[in-house]
């Protein structure tokens, strides 16, 4: 309309606008309604020995093409934490999915699982050789709804921090451009 110079294009383009907000709106609203659809199911915790659930997670993804997962345990001790057994199986197996997703262009991924502890606590890291999480997304990344990617809905991540902090747990991260992302996971030992 307006590249032919149509006579009612300020109607039409005005119609448009609001049929445009309309719909974000709405998309917004969806957006909203999955989020609180999507809150934790009710928290069950119990004595649970981690490096089964770590090994289970592993498993799901052991005949996915060009990604290996390596579980490297240096702990001196059986790791039995208090949490929810279903949503730290999700934590790992959303952490592993992501590992993957990053993978670079023509680049195996190389997922490697490091558990440690001291007399407190057990310390796992999940280091990744994939993309990295650019600079300007390092803050927003444990926010729900926010992904880069075109589909998925963006819970991922919020779900995994909210689930490690459920069993009195932390988690952080450090990401290099190029060189991957390596997640800090510490729970204390029941």
């Amino acid at each position: 309309s307006w590249k032919e110079k149509d006579p009612n294009f300020e109607k039409k383009f005005e119609r448009f606008n609001k049929s445009f907000v309309e719909q974000i709106d709405s998309l917004s609203t969806i957006a909203s309604e999955f989020s609180n659809f999507a809150k934790m199911p009710d928290t069950k915790l119990e004595k649970l020995e981690l490096l089964p659930i770590i090994q289970q997670a592993r498993d799901v993804f052991v005949n996915t093409q060009n990604a290996e997962i390596y579980i490297i345990n240096n702990a001196l001790v059986e790791l039995r934490v208090l949490g929810d057994k279903d949503q730290l199986l999700r934590t790992f197996n959303n952490l592993f999915k992501n590992a993957i997703e990053a993978a670079r262009p023509d680049t195996s991924s190389i997922i490697k699982v490091k558990i440690f502890n001291n007399k407190e606590a057990v310390f796992i890291e999940v280091e990744d050789n994939g993309k990295g999480i650019d600079e300007g997304l390092k803050s927003k990344i444990f926010v729900p709804n926010f992904t880069t990617k075109s589909s998925g809905t963006g819970l991922g991540l919020a779900f995994v921090k909210q689930a490690v902090e459920n069993a009195g747990g932390s988690i952080e991260f450090k990401s290099q451009n190029d060189l991957g992302t390596t997640f800090y996971l510490s729970f204390p030992l029941s």
